[in-house]
């Protein structure tokens, strides 16, 4: 294995499992619950070369969402370049479970590779026995965000727990048209969602959808963004004036090849009204980052969410994902689905 220059103080390299969890009685839990064996033949290793990291992750990803693709984490790690921590399981040479980390250097913390903007964090491993070993030995301090709730049980033993920002998503394969979609929502937010689609109809809309690598789109809609967040209208100030922020988005429309990157801009009177960058991975429709005109076309927002729904039914998507955080507005058309935090 390659040398590795390990930034944060107290970090090793190679180092036997039994070192780290000796058989005393502060330890006593791991040797009564069938953990002993693995205690006793396993290695812990920890790898910071990305290309190392690239197959390890390519080893034990599910590849079942977005968020557990290379590609996309990577273009997270293009971004915001902080050194990769590995902790990795080996029985003798073959590895048994990473756990995929990195050193925030802004939040002094360890996080998941890729940031605290990932969403569908699971732990790869071959048996679901060693979560309590990386729980752990995981370095201090640690933030483990968007944590399922089949982990819950596993993880109080070994840090503080909290929820996290529910997962706002909608299964839509179960609607066959908008009509039928527009029923699952309260009374209220289906008029409103309505009365905006037909008040912007009226005004004669262009739409055009861009779908593939196209990195002039990006800028326009990373320009947009920030101005919407400068009328003031919105509180908060757009994410996207973060230098590395912005460099992540655009590598994410350059990685973009297993999972697919498609731009809707929507055009009213040759004024771009709304730009919104989506991506498609399997049967899911990821809503990633928009940007409206929301002075001087009131209700392009709800136009959009209006117009997506057409979209992901019209293309015969299972579900949208609409990503964490409701910003006031998402609980209206999604489910949110709880996670939670690890922390120590």
């Amino acid at each position: 294995m390659k040398n590795i220059n390990l930034e944060p103080p107290g970090v090793f390299q190679i180092q036997p499992l039994l070192q780290l969890i000796p058989n005393i009685r502060s330890n006593k839990y791991f040797y009564e619950n069938g953990l002993a064996k693995f205690i006793k033949r396993l290695t812990l290793k920890v790898h910071s070369d990305i290309e190392e990291c690239n197959l390890l992750w390519e080893k034990f990803s599910p590849k079942k969402s977005l968020f557990d693709l290379w590609d996309f984490r990577y273009a997270w790690h293009q971004g915001y370049n902080y050194m990769p921590y590995f902790y990795t399981l080996y029985d003798g040479k073959e590895p048994l479970g990473v756990l995929p980390l990195y050193y925030s250097k802004c939040n002094k913390r360890y996080e998941w590779f890729g940031t605290n903007w990932m969403e569908d964090c699971s732990f790869f491993v071959k048996d679901d026995k060693l979560v309590e070993l990386f729980l752990f030995i995981a370095p201090y301090p640690i933030h483990l965000n968007a944590i399922p709730q089949k982990y819950l049980d596993k993880m109080g033993r070994f840090g503080k727990v909290t929820n996290d920002d529910p997962k706002n998503e909608k299964e839509v394969y179960k609607y066959s048209t908008i009509d039928e979609l527009l029923l699952s929502f309260n009374k209220k937010h289906r008029y409103n969602l309505r009365s905006s689609f037909i008040k912007i109809q009226d005004m004669s809309p262009r739409v055009i959808e861009t779908i593939g690598n196209n990195p002039q789109l990006m800028e326009v809609l990373i320009k947009m963004n920030i101005d919407q967040f400068n009328t003031g209208i919105l509180e908060d100030e757009s994410d996207l004036v973060l230098p590395e922020r912005a460099d992540t988005y655009r590598n994410i429309v350059k990685n973009s090849g297993v999972y697919k990157t498609k731009f809707i801009q929507i055009y009213i009177q040759n004024y771009l009204a709304a730009i919104d960058f989506v991506i498609l991975y399997k049967d899911t429709y990821y809503s990633i980052k928009g940007g409206n005109d929301v002075r001087r076309f009131d209700g392009i927002g709800n136009y959009i969410i209006y117009y997506e729904f057409e979209d992901i039914i019209r293309n015969k998507f299972s579900k949208i994902n609409s990503l964490q955080i409701d910003y006031g507005w998402k609980h209206r058309f999604f489910d949110q689905k709880p996670l939670l935090v690890f922390e120590r």
